[in-house]
């Protein structure tokens, strides 16, 4: 597996590719975790993290333009923990439109708020499947990339 993260330039090489996006909810590990369950599944292909462990001179993630290059440029985003609906449906209109890039959806079910997000989006878009727990949609993910590689042969 490789890992891209802020700043590092992602170029494709074929092979599949996963950005992690979202808020954490509370989890500023979550992506590292996210990871290791990539890792685990035996994922070989991108994984685009914008949140990469914090260093001394660094600042606090992506800025905007790294994230609009790359997310029109991979398989699937992941995006965990958002904020509410409209954050889902910006990043499909903004982002995903016109591309065959998938979005997977989680919301962390052991947290109140994020249960009130999942609600809000299942009303919003009652045909969007949402992950309650992280290892959840990072299988969602890799079925969509699977999916996806299978589509293409």
């Amino acid at each position: 597996m490789r890992l891209v993260e802020y700043p590092q330039h992602y170029s494709s090489d074929g092979n599949p590719s996963l950005y992690l996006a979202g808020s954490g909810a509370g989890q500023p590990s979550w992506q590292a975790s996210a990871v290791a369950l990539l890792a685990a599944a035996g994922f070989t292909g991108t994984v685009l993290n914008p949140q990469p462990a914090p260093h001394p001179d660094s600042g606090t993630g992506a800025p905007a333009g790294w994230q609009e290059h790359n997310l029109r440029r991979i398989g699937v985003v992941l995006l965990w923990c958002p904020h509410g609906a409209q954050q889902v449906l910006d990043v499909r209109q903004r982002f995903l439109h016109r591309s065959r890039t998938e979005l997977v959806v989680g919301c962390d079910g052991e947290d109140r708020v994020q249960r009130f997000v999942r609600a809000e989006l299942l009303g919003a878009m009652p045909r969007l499947a949402v992950a309650t727990d992280l290892a959840a949609a990072v299988r969602a993910a890799l079925d969509h990339l699977s999916a996806s590689a299978t589509a293409r042969r």
